[in-house]
């Protein structure tokens, strides 16, 4: 194994306890996993009265984010504190010192992901963000490695889990009002879901898999929007009678000077796959010119399967990390080799000289 990792994760509410719970209890599985021994340093929390997860031990939280960020055994920072105020500067701080980074943040990778990515790249350092689309589908991953020689035509999807939950109660008859209320009561909804029923939320999501496949600086501010807070129950029996169901769709196709992009709820035939996906579920489409369609599907939000999606991010980020070191290593060796041969060939060198001198 390589020498000892640090890793500093900034925020433990929803997402980031999930995650600071599996670095934990889960470590041996991890660093069997990647080969490299790792130790989370610390948890950057806001207020240190708020109620943690019990398996965390209370002496790795401070409050001091940035002391968290600029220290030295520090290698790898994981941002789950979201939003674009303190956490885009930490990001942006974290990248400058030249740390490995893990964010889940949709919003800040949408309004400012080629700026970061730029910055990333000239630091040489690695930024993942698969949580930031879609939870635990391996979208994001799809698009940077596995379609990376790809020309991506088109891309769609059902990429907000609230809005798909409200119009799956609706179809089963209930109104707007009573659908929302449920969803925030089941958890799939914030307190004020604005900026998931007025399609914000998908417009992030859509300028981040934009930045991707077509590799186009596309920021979600430019990205056309329609929610679902003016969907009716009346919409919903009329598409159902027709033969569709309303869904929330967020797409982008490639055009000769870019592309054209929209999020707006559309009729959806019974058939078609996004049709079929129900409840807080997503499904993304890819439409490639040589690999065809490719559907993705599973959860798109929560707990859980964001915190999986970190931790597929973290792994992939260490194991990146050990192989930096092992070529370090490689090329350290080399340089060390080639000055002892230099050395001895120049030593040679002058006892060849000395022994012409003495003749």
């Amino acid at each position: 194994m390589q020498s000892t990792v640090g890793i500093a994760l900034l925020g433990c509410g929803t997402v980031g306890g999930g995650v600071a719970e599996r670095l934990l209890h889960e470590r041996d599985a991890i660093q069997r996993q990647t080969g490299v021994r790792y130790q989370l340093r610390g948890i950057a929390i806001r207020d240190p009265h708020k109620e943690r997860p019990a398996g965390i031990p209370a002496e790795l939280f401070t409050r001091d984010l940035q002391g968290l960020i600029a220290d030295p055994q520090v290698d790898l920072v994981v941002e789950c504190i979201g939003g674009t105020g303190e956490a885009a500067d930490a990001v942006e701080r974290a990248l400058d010192r030249g740390r490995h980074l893990v964010t889940a943040n949709k919003d800040l990778m949408a309004t400012q992901g080629p700026r970061l990515r730029a910055l990333a790249a000239r630091r040489g350092v690695a930024l993942r963000y698969e949580a930031a689309v879609a939870g635990a589908i391996p979208v994001v991953r799809a698009l940077d490695e596995s379609l990376a020689g790809e020309h991506v035509e088109a891309i769609s999807g059902v990429v907000n889990g609230t809005c798909n939950a409200i119009l799956s109660s609706m179809e089963r008859g209930a109104s707007y009002e009573s659908a929302l209320a449920d969803a925030q009561e089941r958890g799939y909804a914030e307190t004020d879901p604005s900026n998931d029923v007025q399609g914000t939320d998908s417009a992030h999501k859509l300028a981040i898999l934009i930045q991707l496949a077509f590799g186009l600086a596309v920021i979600s501010p430019r990205i056309r929007r329609k929610g679902i807070d003016r969907v009716t129950a009346d919409d919903v029996t009329v598409a159902g009678q027709l033969g569709y169901r309303i869904k929330l769709i967020a797409s982008a196709a490639r055009t000769t000077t870019g592309c054209r992009a929209e999020v707006a709820p559309l009729f959806v035939p019974e058939a078609h796959p996004f049709a079929r996906v129900s409840g807080p579920i997503n499904a993304v489409r890819i439409a490639a010119r040589d690999a065809g369609e490719l559907f993705f599907t599973g959860a798109g939000a929560g707990r859980n399967p964001s915190a999986s999606a970190v931790l597929g991010d973290i792994v992939a980020a260490l194991r990146a990390i050990a192989e930096r070191h092992d070529l370090g290593s490689r090329a350290r060796f080399a340089r060390t080799l080639y000055r002892a041969r230099a050395g001895m060939q120049n030593r040679s060198h002058q006892l060849q000289l000395a022994a012409d001198l003495s003749e």
